[in-house]
């Protein structure tokens, strides 16, 4: 195991590397939550995703970040929308 991430919901993620110091990525604001359904899914997707891509881990983990925070802007187990993962995306902080 290279990394874990874990999801916390509302209060963000935490990705803790093999080799480095917790890195803590807290999700963007959103408005209105529609749906939680399918949003801890959809953060390992982001994360998986761009990983195959060949991102580093803590870009990886933004998008996984702004991937679950988009799927809670749809409805039941919708899909989150990729235009919301890329608006999201750069709104993600990480501390």
């Amino acid at each position: 195991v290279e990394a874990l991430a874990v999801s916390m919901g509302a209060q963000g993620a935490v990705l803790v590397p093999r080799d480095g110091p917790p890195t803590w990525f807290t999700p963007p604001p959103v408005d209105t939550i529609v749906s939680t359904v399918g949003s801890g899914d959809s953060m390992v997707a982001g994360i998986v995703a761009a990983l195959v891509d060949g991102l580093p881990l803590d870009q990886a983990c933004r998008l996984g970040v702004a991937a679950g925070t988009a799927a809670v802007l749809t409805a039941g187990t919708e899909l989150c929308r990729a235009d919301d993962v890329e608006r999201l995306t750069s709104q993600v902080v990480c501390t």
